[in-house]
């Protein structure tokens, strides 16, 4: 411990301008952040955070090759120095010079935002910390153990930066389609490989200072990067990712009728910039448990028809959520022009299969706004103040959370209980209509994001049923929210992601339809 006190000491005495210029970073970084407006923060709103992360790899890197571990420089193996007393003081060093003025700069933001400190804020905050240095510090200092100098160092990182330009040149579009789940579940077993490769590499250069060894194991290690993608669009990945539900699905999904009373029908869209057509079948979605949240990632379509016909589509990434009550939707795959002629001789019948996560939502909670502030669940505070005419949308107000947002959050607005004045192009609002807002967080202690404050941007949408801004007019009102107008909010917690499948039945009739708007 004497040992590892005084080589402390010592870095902290022959890097104090670069510990001094990374505070001064933090600081720099930390002011621009909680004051985003003014002539000054717009100029360095860009400058401030590559400042911030330079310095934070400038110390890392000339703290580690201190004591170099590479070339004819380990002159420290002639003193009564041990690889654990030192590897011990770089550690110090780092959590001291590194995260400490970090973590200082995150409360001083967190107070700055009007949240109030707390202990309770404490794990959070140093989870932040840990995931920071674990992506950020933990890769640069194994960089730094296996090269000689500072010039090496960023040579070595510029090489690593075409390495993965030339990965992505490759042709990544051709493979299957991967939804949010694999994704998620490939980069978990990537990192679960690629992490303990990395230490080695560094606690072998600290132990034994035999470079090459330990370069090829963090070779492996960026090779693995690109195989990570690969492996994700496969099956076996979709089939951990997405499990089948125990007992019953939450989901219940059929197709809709047409309106005007002739059966089923499906669509047939054909777009000037894709010579296959899409395909659009009407369905109707909804959770079978009222205190239940479907967000769905993605869903494919299996067609069977006539004399052992069969055609299926790839995998469609595509999002939404709905709850307990019916959902009109679609669902809509690209299918090859002569494929999608024979759709009508075929008598085809449609198979879907969704992938999609499931939330169970708490009990329903009122919120009163009047005032310049309110309380959602979740930490949430929200200030603001009528603009213009005086109403806003609730993405406009001032709302922030510290570290996280709930994993789901959902605000509902009731028509009736509006309080916003008419203004010249609509009338006083009638009871019976709702406008609902959704916002996805994370079920980790805190975001990805040195900034631990985080800011949410949800917005109502329109009111449901529509409200004609005029009775005959095809346009409707907006749903606006004013100071004063209760809220009804909820927030879920994740039950995990799930696949089912679906029989739809006959598809229908063919209707030809103009080019949508929006597919996505």
């Amino acid at each position: 411990m004497k040992m590892t006190l005084h080589i402390l000491r010592k870095d902290l005495r022959r890097h104090r301008w670069e510990i001094l210029l990374y505070v001064l970073a933090c600081a720099g970084w930390a002011w621009q952040v909680g004051h985003p407006a003014g002539w000054l923060a717009e100029r360095i709103r860009t400058l401030a955070p590559i400042v911030l992360f330079g310095m934070w790899l400038l110390l890392t890197v000339r703290v580690v090759q201190g004591e170099s571990l590479v070339g004819d420089r380990v002159f420290w193996s002639t003193r009564p120095y041990r690889w654990q007393q030192l590897l011990a003081a770089k550690c110090c060093f780092l959590l001291l010079c590194v995260n400490l003025p970090l973590l200082v700069a995150e409360v001083a933001l967190i107070k700055a935002a009007g949240i109030p400190l707390s202990w309770s804020l404490l794990p959070g905050l140093l989870f932040l910390e840990l995931w920071l240095a674990f992506f950020v510090t933990f890769p640069a200092v194994t960089l730094a153990a296996l090269t000689e100098s500072l010039v090496q160092w960023v040579l070595t990182l510029l090489g690593l930066l075409v390495f993965a330009l030339v990965v992505s040149w490759l042709p990544w579009n051709r493979l299957p389609t991967t939804l949010d789940g694999q994704e998620n579940l490939a980069g978990l077993m990537g990192m679960a490989l690629i992490a303990p490769i990395l230490a080695f590499a560094l606690l072998w250069q600290y132990v034994r200072r035999r470079v090459w060894p330990a370069r090829v194991a963090a070779s492996l290690a960026v090779i693995l990067v690109p195989l990570v993608v690969l492996i994700a669009p496969a099956g076996w990945i979709f089939s951990l990712a997405y499990m089948h539900p125990q007992g019953a699905v939450p989901v219940h999904v059929s197709i809709e009728e047409n309106g005007a009373g002739s059966g089923r029908t499906y669509t047939r869209y054909q777009r000037e910039y894709n010579p296959e057509p899409e395909i659009s079948l009407p369905i109707a979605a909804s959770a079978t448990d009222p205190d239940t949240l479907i967000d769905l990632d993605g869903w494919r379509v299996t067609l069977t028809g006539d004399n052992g016909w069969r055609w299926r589509s790839p995998w469609i990434n595509h999002t939404f959520w709905f709850g307990g009550e019916e959902t009109d939707t679609s669902v809509f795959f690209d299918m090859p022009p002569a494929t999608a002629d024979q759709l009508a001789q075929k008598h085809a019948t449609a198979r879907v299969e969704l992938a999609f996560s499931v939330f169970r939502l708490t009990p329903p909670r009122r919120i009163e706004t009047a005032g310049k502030r309110f309380t959602l669940p979740g930490g949430i505070i929200c200030r603001g103040q009528p603009q213009g005419s005086g109403f806003f949308t609730l993405g406009w107000t001032d709302c922030v959370a510290p570290l996280r947002l709930p994993e789901v959050l959902i605000v509902q607005m009731e028509s009736g209980d509006s309080t916003c004045p008419p203004d010249r192009r609509s009338q006083l609002l009638p009871p019976g209509h709702r406008a609902v807002g959704v916002d996805f967080g994370t079920s980790l202690p805190a975001e990805f994001d040195p900034n631990p404050v985080r800011s949410l941007n949800l917005t109502l949408n329109g009111w449901f049923p529509p409200i004609p801004i005029a009775p005959g007019s095809r346009q409707n009102l907006p749903a606006r929210f004013c100071s004063g107008t209760p809220l009804t909010a909820r927030t879920g917690t994740s039950m995990g992601k799930m696949q089912a499948t679906f029989e739809l039945g006959a598809i229908g009739s063919e209707v030809r339809g103009v080019e949508p708007a929006d597919s996505e």
